[in-house]
C-alpha cells in the first residue's frame, strides 16, 4: 500500500488542492509535530486540526484559517503571517517569535495569557488582550500596507527632534520598506511625485506638483487627492482617453487602469491591453539588474484587471529584487557602503542574513557586485527603486492571496 503523503508535502503543492482533499475527507484532522520549512500558502484550511508541537520556519501565510485548531506548544519563527484566523484555536505554550502579525485574528483563542511574542511586529492584530484593532487608513492601490498611523507619527515625531548629525542611525533589516522610504525622503521639502505611484506606502506626499494634462499626471492628482482625503474630481474627457487606450492596448494602458480605478470607473479589459500588460511586466523583469525595479502601476493594472496568471509567475524573482534594495537600503542608510564592514553588519543579524540570502542565494561575490552597483546610484533613484519593488510586489501577492483589487 503506497505511503500516504504527509501535510507538509499536501500544503507545497498548494492550498486549492489541500481544501478539496479536506472537503473530499481524505486527509486525518491528526497531525502531531509537523514541520513546515519556508511555507508559502494562501487561503489554506487547517481549521480544528491537531497541529501540537508544529513548527513553521520562516513561512509566508496568507488567510489561512486556524479557526479552532490545536497548536498548543507550537513554534512559528520568522516569515509572515497576514490575515489568519485563530479564533477558538488553543496557542497553550506556543511561541510567535521574529515575525511579522499584519490583521490575524485571535479572538476566543485558549491560552493567551501564556502564549509568547518575542521581538514580533503586529499590524492591526485582534483578539490579544481583548483589544481593539486600530482603524485601517484610507484604502491603497493594493490591500497590503506596509506603514501603519503608529509608524507615521512615531516617525514624524523623531523628525521635529534636534538631528544628531555626529551619530549615524541603527541598523534595521526589520524595518519595512514604507519606513526606510518615509525616513529616506524625510528631509525632502517636496517629494517627487513619483511617490504617488506607490500609495500602498503611504508615503509623504508632495507639497507642490507641477500643472500637466497627461493620464499619469491626472492620476498621480487623484492619487494625492484621495490621501488627503478628499474625493477626487472625474475628467470625463481623461476618462475617455483612458478607454481608449485601454481597448488598444496603448502604452499608457497601466496608467489608464489606474487612472480609472483612482475616480471610481470600473476599467473593461481587452486582450490588447492584457497582452500589454503582460509583455510591460516581461520587459522589465527581463532586465538584468538585481536591484532593477518594475513600474508599480503595471501590476496595480494587472491586479485590477485579474490578470493574475501573467503577474505571479515573477514573484519569486520580485521578491529577490526587494530584498537585495531593502537590505542595500538599511545597510546605507546604517553607513556600510561596499568598500566596508558591510559585511560584518548583515552576519550581525538574521533578518539581514535572511535577505542577503534570498537575494543572492547564499552568494556573497554576487551580493557585493549587486551592492557596488546599486550604491553607485543617485539618493532618489535608489528610494525610488525600494518604493517600486516594494509596491510591485504587495500587488503580485495580493494575486497570490486571492484578493480583490481594494475598493
Amino acid at each position: 500500500m503506497p505511503k500516504q503523503p504527509t501535510i507538509e508535502e499536501l500544503l507545497k503543492n498548494g492550498s486549492k488542492q489541500w481544501n478539496q482533499l479536506r472537503k473530499d475527507g481524505k486527509v486525518g484532522l491528526d497531525h502531531t509535530g509537523a514541520t513546515f520549512p519556508q511555507l508559502f500558502s494562501a487561503n489554506a484550511d487547517l481549521s480544528g486540526l491537531t497541529l501540537i508541537g508544529s513548527e513553521w520556519e520562516k513561512c509566508d501565510l496568507s488567510k489561512v484559517s486556524f479557526k479552532e485548531a490545536d497548536l498548543s506548544n507550537s513554534y512559528f519563527h520568522g516569515g509572515r503571517l497576514q490575515d489568519c484566523d485563530f479564533r477558538g484555536a488553543n496557542l497553550e505554550g506556543a511561541t510567535f517569535e521574529k515575525l511579522k502579525l499584519l490583521r490575524c485574528d485571535f479572538t476566543g483563542a485558549k491560552g493567551l495569557e501564556e502564549l509568547e511574542f518575542d521581538d514580533c511586529d503586529m499590524d492591526r492584530v485582534v483578539g490579544l488582550n481583548g483589544e481593539m484593532a486600530p482603524p485601517p487608513p484610507p484604502p491603497p492601490a493594493v490591500g497590503i500596507t506596509s506603514f501603519t498611523r503608529e509608524q507615521r507619527a512615531a516617525a514624524m515625531a523623531a523628525q521635529q527632534q534636534p538631528e544628531q548629525d555626529s551619530e549615524l542611525p541603527p541598523f534595521r533589516p526589520t524595518d519595512p520598506p514604507g519606513t526606510l522610504l518615509f525616513r529616506g525622503l524625510k528631509h525632502v521639502a517636496n517629494p517627487p511625485p513619483w511617490v504617488l505611484d506607490v500609495p500602498g506606502l503611504r508615503p509623504p506626499l508632495p507639497v507642490r506638483m507641477a500643472p500637466g494634462v497627461s493620464l499619469e499626471h491626472l492620476y498621480r492628482e487623484a492619487v494625492k487627492t484621495r490621501m488627503e482625503g478628499r474625493r477626487p474630481v472625474p475628467d470625463m474627457q481623461a476618462i475617455e482617453k483612458a478607454k481608449e487606450a485601454i481597448i488598444k492596448g496603448a502604452p499608457e494602458t497601466a496608467v489608464a487602469v489606474m487612472y480609472l480605478r483612482e475616480v471610481g470607473v470600473e476599467p473593461t479589459p481587452s486582450d490588447a491591453a492584457l497582452a500589454s500588460l503582460a509583455n510591460d511586466l516581461t520587459a522589465a523583469m527581463e532586465v538584468e539588474d538585481t536591484t532593477a525595479d518594475v513600474d508599480p502601476r503595471i501590476t496595480g493594472a494587472m491586479l485590477e484587471l485579474r490578470a493574475t496568471a501573467d503577474g505571479l509567475e515573477h514573484l519569486g524573482e520580485l521578491r529577490v529584487r526587494l530584498a537585495a534594495v531593502q537590505l542595500f537600503t538599511s545597510l546605507l542608510e546604517a553607513g556600510f557602503a561596499p568598500d566596508n564592514n558591510w559585511e560584518e553588519a548583515v552576519d550581525s543579524q538574521e533578518a539581514s542574513q535572511d535577505l542577503a540570502h534570498v537575494a543572492s542565494n547564499g552568494d556573497r561575490g554576487q551580493l557585493k557586485e549587486a551592492f557596488e552597483a546599486f550604491a553607485a546610484l543617485p539618493d532618489e533613484v535608489r528610494m525610488r527603486r525600494l518604493a517600486y519593488l516594494a509596491e510591485a510586489t504587495a500587488h503580485v501577492e495580493a494575486m497570490a492571496g486571492g484578493e480583490p483589487p481594494a475598493a
